[in-house]
């Protein structure tokens, strides 16, 4: 077969993750994971070395650090181990699991379970994922297999008209071309995304006083957290091309909405300095023999309005909107406080 002479289609590729108890050493990758795209890629760059040798042209060169990282964008679904993994990943802390309240009695496997993923200062039993992406179709497509896989960055947006959807900023340790093709271990199940007609956004003074029935109207969010993962020179060694560690740094956050501007609340909370919690709600069917809805509802208990300005009048035919911004810190007037909290809602019984 000549280079190029052969096309391959996106959509009969896969990608799956599974979870490392040791970073960097590949385990089973079984839990598929839908994408809207992916793009992880390992790069070997080199280094020109630029010598006096009599010459005007240079004629050295020497071999620098592996380099693995990539992006990725799917529609949340609470249902997927994969968002499972990627969520416990990203927030790095503790996951507590337990019946979620007001459950049908004997509703035994089927009943539903309330995940909180903390953020934490350091990662748990498993400390990294791994990935197995098939290109291409089954006879033609190539495989490859990244270990010692990290969220560096996970946002999620919705909008009118869409469903929730996340993005991600991955990197890894290390990456490999192999025949381990693991499709006939993956299956597709009749899982559901979270619409936009069933999310909201509240917004209060506490986090104790946030409730379902009181929201703003908004017509996009976007929120996210990013772990500033270590991975230059410092995480190397003399001895190997690829990473060694991968160390988080200060965590950071995100946390943006717009929506029509017909009151002053958020430009007053802006210019007053106002102390305000949010929660996001986005839930999805009432699953199998449970009383409960599949979800997902993040709290942020501390924020600041910081940026909420007057709408720009563009044109006589045009609604006044406005973008709100927060600042997202962790609540520091109790020993358990935290910045962010997910809870996820399924029919998992645990993550750990």
């Amino acid at each position: 077969m000549a280079v190029g002479d052969s096309a391959l289609l996106g959509g009969m590729s896969y990608i799956a993750f599974g979870r490392e108890t040791t970073a960097g050493t590949y385990n089973t990758c079984t839990a598929m994971l839908p994408c809207l795209s992916f793009s992880m890629v390992a790069t070997k760059d080199n280094k020109i070395l630029e010598q006096i040798e009599k010459s005007r042209t240079y004629s050295q060169r020497t071999g620098t650090m592996k380099k693995v990282a990539g992006d990725a964008s799917f529609y949340f679904q609470p249902q997927l181990d994969a968002c499972g993994f990627i969520l416990q990943n990203a927030f790095i802390g503790t996951i507590t699991s337990a019946t979620a309240t007001g459950e049908t009695v004997g509703a035994g496997g089927n009943s539903a379970m309330d995940h909180t993923f903390n953020i934490g200062d350091s990662y748990q039993s498993f400390s990294s994922l791994c990935i197995n992406s098939r290109r291409g179709p089954t006879t033609l497509g190539k495989v490859f297999e990244y270990s010692g896989v990290r969220v560096n960055e996970i946002s999620f947006s919705a909008e009118v008209n869409d469903a929730l959807k996340v993005s991600l900023g991955l990197v890894a340790y290390d990456a490999t071309q192999t025949s381990n093709d693991v499709a006939s271990a993956l299956t597709q199940t009749n899982t559901s995304v979270l619409s936009f007609i069933d999310g909201r956004m509240s917004v209060e003074g506490t986090v104790g006083s946030l409730t379902s029935s009181s929201f703003w109207h908004i017509q996009s969010v976007e929120f996210g957290l990013a772990n500033n993962l270590k991975s230059d020179n410092a995480s190397g060694r003399i001895g190997s091309d690829v990473l060694t560690v991968l160390p988080p740094g200060m965590a950071t956050f995100n946390l943006r909405a717009k929506m029509r501007f017909d009151t002053m609340t958020a430009w007053s909370a802006m210019m007053a300095g106002t102390k305000l919690a949010v929660q996001l709600d986005f839930q999805g069917p009432t699953m199998t023999s449970s009383v409960h809805r599949q979800k997902l509802r993040v709290n942020f208990p501390s924020v600041y309005i910081h940026s909420a300005p007057e709408p720009t009048i563009g044109g006589p035919n045009e609604i006044l909107s406005t973008d709100v911004e927060f600042h997202v810190l962790r609540q520091s007037d109790t020993t358990t406080g935290f910045a962010c909290q997910a809870i996820l809602t399924n029919q998992k019984a645990s993550w750990a």
